[in-house]
């Protein structure tokens, strides 16, 4: 099958810039310092706009590389699939113990610059038994655990765009 070419980490990296600096513009914004009609408001709404598109093509990224396969795959599909899950870090192994993937996550190329290691520690406590139950396989945490820390970087940004409207909106 012929090698697509997959940007997941890219992606990822791309959707974290742009997220956490339209937090940190928002957050610049809101305070008190910073008048209403700064530019910051405009640049954040437009920084967090464009780090939702990036996000949005992580998650269809991570779903075609991990998630179910089609039913009318065939078995070299899911041959290539699995191999490139791997050759683009996407896939942990088969190692299941939490001290394990720890290390493997804190000595990733990826994870630490949208992590500090207390947060990516955090994140793995959080995720780490949901990740075991029902269908979903271990090998996808990583991936798991970056798309929530995007998520979650979305809803402090949605958060402070309304904070920062209204501000907006008390200065006309």
């Amino acid at each position: 099958m012929k090698p697509m070419d997959f940007n997941f980490e890219v992606k990822v990296k791309s959707a974290y810039e742009a997220l956490a600096q339209s937090v940190s513009l928002f957050k610049t914004y809101l305070d008190d310092n910073t008048a209403a009609s700064g530019p910051e408001y405009y640049r954040a709404k437009s920084l967090l706009k464009e780090g939702k598109l990036f996000f949005e093509e992580v998650l269809k990224e991570a779903r075609k590389l991990l998630g179910p396969l089609p039913p009318y795959s065939t078995p070299e599909y899911a041959k290539w699939r699995e191999e490139t899950a791997r050759d683009i870090k996407l896939a942990l192994g088969d190692k299941i113990d939490y001290e394990e993937i720890k290390k493997l996550l804190l000595s990733d190329a990826c994870l630490p610059r949208l992590f500090s290691a207390e947060e990516l520690e955090a994140y793995l406590k959080k995720y780490f038994e949901n990740q075991g139950k029902g269908k979903r396989k271990m090998e996808n945490l990583k991936c798991r655990i970056a798309i929530a820390r995007l998520d979650d970087l979305i809803h402090e940004g949605e958060e402070l765009l309304q904070k920062a409207q209204k501000k907006l909106q008390s200065a006309l």
